[in-house]
């Protein structure tokens, strides 16, 4: 089997493979970038415009699917130890494929989730329940992600969402693995993760102070800072991410 560092040291270089398609997936970054509705503060539409945010909304929903949908291509392909990056081409497939990560999360999350909502309402009254209960949905919301990953992984291989929820399958997979191990690669990747964008913080800040101190205007900082965090950051740590998740895979069933 393939240490912990092999299969984070892999997903690191992968991206560069193809920088063509690395710089595709991140114009589309870019573009949920700018339309997040957030982005409305540093515009001159009105903050208070439903329509706007209800279009900018649903476009960010549709991207955020699409990017879903090519996360799921590169997972596949990480499993299927192919060193390419995945084509745009095939634009239903990928939004389909969206879809079933997107079902997959929502079902992981759902009950971590109401428990959240209920210890929100009980803050109002009985705090020391409600630190309770916030602290159970943690736990909960930390064991579906890692339940999640291989969940996905598993959905991805057999291209069955069914097998999202083989929670039987999952698990021996996992233990096959190694807990210790599994565990160790996922945190190690996120130290990874945490690492690079600590360190890119640092230079979008002072991209973004020459850019403050040339243009003097808020809204061109956030447009040009968006584009940049897009096209070259998340779509590399997006890339990264998931090419290790399918070497996970990868290492659960020899």
């Amino acid at each position: 089997m393939a240490s912990i560092t092999d299969c984070v040291s892999e997903g690191l270089k992968y991206p560069f493979n193809d920088v063509k398609k690395l710089l595709v997936l991140g114009a589309i970054f870019a573009l949920l970038n700018l339309a997040t509705p957030v982005s409305l503060r540093f515009t001159h539409v009105p903050a208070n415009s439903i329509y706007v945010m209800a279009a900018l909304g649903i476009v960010s929903f549709i991207i955020t699917l699409f990017v879903m949908g090519y996360q799921y291509d590169v997972v596949k392909f990480s499993i299927d130890k192919r060193e390419d990056l995945p084509g745009f081409t095939d634009i239903m497939n990928i939004f389909v494929k969206g879809i079933k990560i997107l079902i997959v999360a929502v079902a992981y999350n759902v009950i971590p989730a109401i428990v959240l909502i209920i210890g929100a309402f009980l803050a109002g009254d009985y705090t020391g329940p409600a630190v309770v209960v916030i602290l159970i949905s943690a736990i909960l919301f930390i064991i579906a992600f890692f339940l999640q990953i291989m969940a996905v992984n598993n959905m991805v291989a057999n291209d069955s969402l069914g097998k999202a929820f083989d929670f039987r399958q999952i698990i021996d997979m996992i233990s096959n693995l190694g807990w210790g191990k599994y565990i160790g690669i996922v945190l190690f990747t996120f130290i990874v993760l945490i690492i690079v964008n600590v360190a890119v913080g640092y230079i979008l800040s002072f991209i973004s102070l020459f850019i403050a101190i040339a243009a003097n205007n808020a809204m061109i900082v956030s447009v040009l800072v968006g584009i940049i965090q897009g096209l070259f950051i998340t779509s590399y740590t997006s890339l990264f991410y998931n090419r290790v998740c399918g070497s996970i895979y990868r290492e659960a069933i020899k």
